[in-house]
């Protein structure tokens, strides 16, 4: 990685983040993802291999059966619906 697409800093680091893998409405949260991640405004690249996996495990979890670590219970609304502000 030699400059992040969207800031166009030059500096980077290893970490391990919380990624969101979401199709067809199905979604996947998956911990200590590894990445490079801009210093700057944080985005985060993956090596394709990773992102590999983690499509697999989600077709194992959704379409094959396998058992998930862990499952959430995650609230969702409506934009025009929370008030307050109008898009």
């Amino acid at each position: 990685m030699n400059i992040c697409h969207f800031c166009g800093n030059r500096n980077f680091r290893v970490a391990a983040i919380q990624y969101t893998y979401r199709h067809a409405g199905k979604f996947l949260i998956v911990d200590d993802v590894p990445c490079t991640k801009c210093e700057y405004c944080g985005e985060a690249y993956f090596k394709a291999e990773v992102l590999k996996r983690i499509e697999k495990e989600f077709n194992a979890i959704y379409y094959q059966g396998k058992k998930a670590k862990q499952k959430l219970s995650v609230p969702v609304e409506r934009f025009a619906q929370i008030g307050g502000l109008t898009a």
